[in-house]
């Protein structure tokens, strides 16, 4: 576990972050044990009737002190272990709603959204096209919490015999229906306080199944519990309608409780792609050739 000295510092020893894990577990996780040779902390606690137990790998917490001089390492491994302490709390907590597995739902978000570092306490996600990720979480109550590597491992949701969150989540959307939108073009799929709505974008050819067909249909999921479908119709001005849809986003996004994304997106066969929009520009979204209404058509409308 030798490595490249920082200037001024003997190489570095990853077995002198073992000795500050061990130096602070008696205090932070007196019930927790060193293991030296795996590198990881095997994890023991209760609460009440609960007794659980898991291990977590220390791979992460040495490679982090790697990186900075080693007066930093106490703060550091002290900072790692006590986020530590937190997952358990929170692990203990989702336990006191019932069984876990079957609470796992997963949500939609704009590509960034979660921390990328891997970190095994970071939430998990897994990308989704070119602009969305998948993230994956537990609800409890009216309260949804983002699952963590070390949380997964807490509650055995990594096991292989383990019902998969994505699943359960778009099984849960079946029934919703789109509702119009008044005096507009479009029409929503809408369940207030639901984050996992979003998720009918991911599985649209059950959910929108024409959505694709033809010149496509333009989307959008301004709010976690809230998509919308702008139909593809080159007889109207298409213009005018891409750009109303925007603004109808950008209002849905800037009021929503748990906003997703403003973007506006255009869903064609299997393609995805994320049309250009400037509200403060006329016209506001630029669209693509196939979008747009051929000039006699827009002289007939007017």
């Amino acid at each position: 576990m030798t490595d490249t000295p920082f200037d001024g510092q003997p190489p570095f020893d990853g077995r002198q972050v073992l000795d500050l894990v061990a130096d602070l577990l008696p205090v932070l996780l007196p019930d927790a044990e060193l293991d030296p040779a795996g590198p990881l902390v095997k994890l023991r606690w209760s609460r009440g009737g609960l007794s659980s137990s898991a291990e977590v790998g220390l791979v992460e917490l040495i490679d982090r002190c790697r990186e900075q001089p080693n007066h930093l390492w106490p703060r550091t491994v002290d900072d790692w272990l006590r986020a530590v302490v937190d997952e358990i709390g929170i692990a203990t907590d989702e336990h006191l709603y019932g069984e876990v597995a079957a609470r796992q739902r997963v949500t939609l978000r704009p590509r960034g959204w979660s921390d990328p570092s891997g970190s095994v306490l970071a939430g998990l996600s897994v990308p989704f096209g070119r602009y969305f990720e998948i993230v994956f979480g537990i609800q409890s109550g009216s309260d949804w919490q983002r699952l963590t590597q070390v949380r997964q491992v807490m509650h055995g949701l990594h096991l292989p015999d383990r019902p998969s969150g994505l699943d359960m989540t778009l099984n849960g959307l079946t029934g919703l229906t789109f509702q119009p939108v008044p005096d507009a073009p479009w029409s929503v799929l809408h369940r207030p306080g639901d984050q996992t709505v979003g998720m009918a974008l991911v599985d649209h050819d059950r959910l929108m199944p024409r959505a694709g067909n033809g010149r496509g249909t333009l989307l959008a999921v301004p709010a976690t519990d809230l998509l919308a479908a702008c139909p593809v119709d080159r007889r109207e001005d298409m213009q005018t309608r891409a750009d109303e849809f925007a603004r109808w986003v950008a209002k849905a996004y800037a009021d929503a409780a748990d906003p997703c994304t403003a973007g506006v997106y255009w869903l064609v066969g299997e393609l995805l792609a994320e049309l250009p929009v400037d509200l403060d520009r006329s016209p506001a979204v630029t669209l693509p050739k196939p979008l747009r209404t051929p000039a006699w058509r827009r002289w007939l409308n007017r």
